[in-house]
């Protein structure tokens, strides 16, 4: 197909991509992000983005973004909060002074399935704003703030469930002076407020890790360093310990969450457990290896909804869900990658594989797949290797070098962290949406003629500007005897002449306007050279084909393209 040409922007690129108005809450606003450098291929751009001292990125609850440290911090050491930066349709939103914990994976379990984050306050009246971010439209709003009270004396954590907030503060009892954790909830959808429903514990420091129908599962640390979960009813204002949880330092309990059938998942010293409040007398040994001590937990542990990956210290990979555990093989190296219904590694012969959990089928892939959003994957090999997969066209791209994971803030935009430390942007081109046939060309040794042969149908070439949009070279074809021509031809369904390729750009030499060729072989008009750019990039105008105007007349007039959405769509 197209060879690939290099071009290298030294000075600050801007991305161009379909702007949506967007508010948010924050002061500030939604722009282009601005790269350093830039090269264009024939399907994408690579831009090295004007960001330094970040870490990421992450994605989170369908949140792509990066951070560093706030600038409001005074000492950098011991501050503990980020300037984060949000990634969307190719432009870029930055929140400042939000809490560190957005970067954490058991931050984002504990949030009902949303991208919840927290800006602190230190104003001494709230402990700070609880915002949401919805990328399906690009907004955050402020879902309420964390009122600081008299006798609180130190902010924890919160979780979300459903239009509630429940959040830990270490509190001075009014009466007694004794210190106590405490316990609260606001329903910000409705004008019921603010609920403390729990100051009974003696506990320095608390986390709430998930609330589910009202039910809040804590783990508390104690003096000494000993930890133990709880499950605190917000409506039965009840409080009990989770039995056999009482864990000594340097032991801990790590990745407790709930299940929909109501039971909790966690690991206690390194072993998987599993408790239903409603049927257990105590925890059982949930089956499976230990967790791995050689890695960090964050690494070794994904939850998404109900399943949970982790591996083993020899790297054993297991999912456990509602039905129990089950081990899956060894992912070499300890990578891995959980998505909504399937789980993606390398096995121990270097083939990386998926299972997806729905149809209980395996496939054989080329990469390892670390994000995925509709019919696009990407990922990364072995060797550094950045990847990108279209499922319904079958376009497979090697898109740069860099490190794990790539991730997707939508599916024309793909972000990773390079060796150098720099954060990669990728805009993968609508016109990879564009259907690519695996094709084959044959031409007879004694006659004239040059078929191509794709998904058992035959079509004949009617001249060289139709074959060099689908090939590069005559090498392409392969010659074979007239008889094999025959043969083809009794044997697969012959559709006529050839048409362009799809994507193919073409105008007249008696007008300007520029069509662009769709699946459907139809001529759809790119309505500006906006559009155009924002296709092709700013070469637009260079590869397209002119024609005299009656080679036109055998293809039909399909619908304009006023935006890279439409090319999608022809």
């Amino acid at each position: 197909m197209l060879k690939k040409s290099l071009i290298l922007a030294v000075a600050v690129a801007i991305l161009v991509s379909p702007l949506l108005p967007r508010v948010f809450a924050d002061s500030g606003s939604w722009t282009n992000t601005i790269a350093r450098a830039a090269w264009d291929y024939d399907f994408y751009r690579v831009e090295r983005l004007a960001l330094d001292d970040v870490s990421g990125p992450y994605d989170f609850n369908d949140a792509v973004f990066v951070t560093k440290s706030a600038e409001s911090c005074d000492y950098e050491e011991s501050c503990e909060m980020v300037d984060m930066t949000i990634f969307q349709d190719g432009e870029a939103f930055e929140i400042e002074s939000v809490d560190e914990r957005v970067s954490s994976a058991f931050w984002h379990t504990a949030q009902d399935g949303r991208f919840i984050y927290l800006v602190p306050s230190d104003d001494g009246e709230i402990w700070g704003t609880v915002y949401e971010y919805d990328s399906t439209t690009g907004t955050s709003v402020a879902l309420t703030q964390i009122e600081q009270t008299q006798d609180d004396l130190d902010f924890m954590t919160f979780a979300t469930d459903d239009d509630r907030v429940y959040f830990g503060t270490i509190h001075a009892d009014e009466d007694t002076g004794k210190i106590e954790s405490e316990l609260s909830v606001y329903d910000y959808d409705s004008t019921y407020g603010r609920d403390d429903f729990s100051y009974q514990l003696t506990a320095p420091w608390q986390e709430i890790v998930d609330v589910q129908d009202g039910l809040a599962l804590v783990k508390f640390q104690f003096s000494g360093g000993f930890e133990q979960l709880w499950l605190i009813d917000q409506t039965a204002r009840s409080m009990e310990a989770i039995p056999d949880t009482w864990t000594e330092d340097p032991g801990e309990i790590v990745g407790a969450h709930f299940v929909s059938d109501g039971s909790i998942r966690y690991f206690r010293n390194f072993r998987l457990f599993s408790y239903n409040p409603q049927t257990d007398l105590t925890p059982t040994d949930a089956g499976g290896a230990f967790l791995s001590w050689f890695d960090e937990v964050s690494d070794a542990v994904q939850i998404v909804g109900d399943r949970m990956a982790y591996i083993d210290d020899e790297d054993g990979l297991y999912v456990s869900d509602v039905r129990g555990v089950s081990k899956f093989g060894v992912a070499l190296s300890g990578s891995f990658n959980l998505d909504e219904d399937a789980i993606y590694f390398q096995n121990l012969d270097g083939e990386y594989v998926g299972y997806h959990f729905s149809t209980r089928e395996w496939e054989t892939l080329s990469f390892l797949v670390t994000d995925t959003n509709q019919d696009i994957r990407v990922g990364i090999d072995s060797d550094d290797n950045v990847w990108y997969q279209n499922l319904t066209t079958g376009h497979l791209l090697n898109v740069g070098y860099g490190n794990k994971p790539v991730v997707l803030s939508d599916r024309a935009h793909a972000y990773w962290q390079g060796a150098d430390g720099n954060i990669y942007e990728v805009t993968f081109s609508p016109l990879l949406d564009l259907a690519r046939k695996d094709v084959e060309a044959f031409s007879s040794y004694t006659s004239d003629g040059i078929y191509l042969v794709a998904d058992g149908s035959m079509w004949l070439i009617p001249d060289p500007t139709v074959y060099f949009t689908w090939f590069d070279s005559w090498d392409d074809t392969l010659e074979v005897s007239q008889a094999t021509i025959n043969v083809y031809l009794e044997t697969y369904e012959f559709k006529g002449d050839l048409k362009l390729a799809a994507g193919t750009r073409v105008k007249s030499d008696v007008s300007n306007k520029v069509y662009v060729v769709g699946n459907d072989s139809k001529l759809h008009w790119i309505t500006s050279e906006t559009v155009a750019d924002e296709i092709y990039g700013s070469d637009w105008n260079q590869g397209i084909i002119e024609v005299p105007s009656t080679y036109l007349w055998k293809y039909a007039t399909g619908t304009q393209v006023s935006s890279t959405d439409d090319v999608r769509s022809i």
